[in-house]
């Protein structure tokens, strides 16, 4: 990234336009953790914890309701609405395990080895 642009993408966070800069800071948040570049400390990583296991608790439990709803049901148009209530719990239940595991463990990254006039070859 050149300079200029670096410039241009700082200018672009400090604008006064909340609504879209709140969602390109939320969207770059939730890349970076996905991708598993973000280098958290030790106190991230728990406030990281906590906040998923809040999430996941509710969710979790938002799904065993979903599911027990279902499986009580004997109307059918009640049932296709718990089936997909319990889905979509499902889904975001599994994109908070899939965060908290790339947030908390990342992958190992490849160091580059520098060849210069330091190197012992």
């Amino acid at each position: 990234m050149s300079l200029k642009q670096w410039e241009r993408d700082v200018l672009n966070r400090q604008r006064n336009i909340v609504f879209p800069d709140t969602n390109l800071n939320q969207g770059r948040f939730y890349r970076n953790i996905a991708s598993g570049k973000a280098v958290f400390s030790r106190g991230q990583k728990v406030s990281l914890l906590l906040i998923v296991f809040g999430c996941m608790s509710f969710y979790a439990f938002g799904l065993a309701t979903a599911i027990s709803a279902f499986l009580s049901q004997h109307n059918i148009g009640l049932l296709v609405v718990d089936l997909w209530s319990s889905m979509w719990l499902l889904g975001i239940l599994l994109f908070w395990a899939f965060l908290a595991v790339n947030g908390l463990f990342p992958a190992e990254r490849k160091r580059k080895l520098r060849r210069g006039y330091r190197s012992k070859s």
